[in-house]
């Protein structure tokens, strides 16, 4: 990896600097301080954990540290008095304080996209029992959308509250800064579907494509009509000649194949779930979809759907069956979606997950990161692969994942706010962290209220943390006799687990 700070060129692979046309070779202390606060980004790191880093913790003095950093400050053309590059935090550590640029080349910043919202399609047939179609149309086209990495696509929990709340294009533009917005209709009868679509400016009202799409009533003509209005969209918004993108719609079409009504139904039918976390709804979909997938034993969303399923009773306890190991079944399932179609993002992220609460750890990071390669510009990919990096302590990868899932998805569930609870609470900021985890409330979510319990307890609020706690108890009874279960998944956090367990006995948890 090149990076460029300052006037400096740093090399980490062949261990040189490059400054005024000279190269010169680093050290490995040198590296390895450079790599830490490069890694770092602008945050403080601290003695301990250079020491940590770049001399596998073995005993340094200070006198050491002090001669790696000047050398490493040389290295890059900077002293201890300037400090332009390689700033001293005095009795904490040190920080870059100045911007690292990267050799690759940029990707363009998010607010300089077309910035796109997909209302849900209407339905207009006679038959209301066929809404299911409209809500898989519309799921299926931000999907489709978001694979173009020239749009931005704003997600369907925002598109949701969007239209509950009748927003006009106008307001739309204004709130959530979506310059172009998607709606359309749905007309089914027993042989033809007809579709209408039109995109709209919202800041103008000038309507930008209007189309109407007239087919036989299977579903592969639903797939056909979802992927050209993808194209369409796409194709007007993201530059003069549309984007060079015919592989991006051709893997949006190869991920929406569905081969019946039953499925296609199924899969909106999750991701209403997905959505609102409905536990009579995850229940009649997780005894729903074993025949079905073995009718279609070819859908990889049918697949990847199943799996989430099966692992939210496995994390979260949802429906949780006695007796019943979910992980293994879910991981299989998951297995199973990516076998179906390898380009199949959301797959990819169930995979990915799966892998994780197994504790295997290099294959999490396969199937993660081709669910980034596959589909970067989807809140749901973004914000699961996030949650993940945040339990393995990859905290400034967590953060930026999700703060890219929230810019995408205005309005979204309040777990994307964890990993900055974390980073707060680490630094002992527990204001900071009650202030973040309360910005999207849970209510329900047995995991939201034992970060209230955590917090209130760390600020001093025992008696607002004991109410929680009364909350807590009643959301998940089960909470204090498997905390330490719940908890292996924070291994790389050590130091909140610790914090949590203190301030949840104090609060009054009974926690062996």
């Amino acid at each position: 990896m090149k990076i460029r700070i300052a006037d400096a060129e740093i090399d980490f692979a062949s261990m040189t600097v490059r400054e005024n046309g000279a190269t010169k070779k680093l050290t490995r202390q040198s590296l390895g301080i450079l790599r830490a606060l490069v890694d770092a980004n602008g945050d403080v790191v601290s003695k301990d954990q250079l020491i940590d880093k770049v001399w596998d913790g073995r005993i340094v003095t200070d006198a050491t540290l002090s001669t790696a950093i000047k050398e490493a400050r040389r290295a890059v053309g900077d002293t201890g008095s300037a400090q332009r590059i390689i700033e001293t935090v005095h009795g904490v550590g040190f920080r870059l304080a100045s911007e690292v640029q990267r050799n690759h080349a940029p990707a363009t910043p998010a607010s300089a996209l077309p910035c796109v919202l997909v209302l849900p399609f209407r339905n207009i047939s006679r038959d209301p029992d066929v809404q299911y179609v409209c809500e898989g149309l519309t799921d299926e086209i931000i999907m489709g959308l978001s694979c173009f990495r020239d749009l931005k696509v704003l997600s369907r929990m925002t598109s949701d509250v969007v239209q509950a709340a009748r927003l006009d294009p106008g307001d739309i533009y204004k709130k959530y800064g979506a310059a172009f917005v998607v709606e359309g209709s749905v007309r089914i009868t027993e042989t033809r579907i007809r579709v209408s679509v039109q995109l709209t400016s919202a800041d103008t009202g000038a309507v930008v494509v209007a189309e109407q799409f007239d087919r036989e009533a299977n579903v592969n003509s639903l797939c056909d009509v979802q992927d050209q209005i993808s194209q369409i969209c796409a194709g007007r918004l993201a530059g003069p000649h549309g984007p060079v993108a015919q592989v991006a719609a051709q893997t949006a079409r190869d991920q929406m194949q569905h081969e019946s009504w039953d499925m296609f139904r199924l899969v909106s039918e999750f991701r209403r779930f997905y959505r609102t976390y409905d536990p009579q709804l995850h229940l009649e979909l997780r005894a729903a979809f074993p025949s079905a997938l073995k009718r279609d034993p070819k859908s990889a969303n049918g697949w990847a759907a199943y799996a989430v399923l099966l692992l939210e009773e496995h994390r979260y306890h949802v429906n949780e069956r006695p007796g019943v190991d979910a992980l293994p079944l879910a991981t299989m399932a998951a297995e199973k979606a990516v076998q179906a179609d390898g380009r199949n993002a959301f797959g990819q992220v169930a995979l990915a997950m799966c892998r994780l609460f197994a504790l295997d750890i290099a294959g999490f990071d396969q199937a993660a990161e081709t669910a980034l390669a596959l589909n970067p510009g989807n809140s749901d990919v973004l914000s699961e692969v996030g949650h993940c990096y945040a339990f393995l302590g990859r905290e400034d990868d967590a953060i930026r994942l999700l703060d890219q899932a929230m810019e995408i998805s205005p309005e979204h569930p309040g777990w994307y706010h964890f990993a900055k609870t974390w980073r707060y609470a680490r630094l002992e900021m527990f204001e900071a962290a009650l202030l973040e985890v309360q910005k999207v409330p849970m209510p329900g979510f047995y995991w939201y209220h034992a970060h209230v319990v955590w917090l209130q307890s760390a600020v001093g609020r025992v008696d607002k943390a004991k109410t929680e706690v009364t909350v807590l108890r009643s959301v998940f009874p089960g909470f204090e006799e498997r905390v330490h279960e719940e908890l292996q998944m924070w291994e790389a956090n050590q130091d909140l687990v610790q914090s949590a367990l203190t301030h949840w006995r104090a609060a009054g948890l009974v926690i062996v």
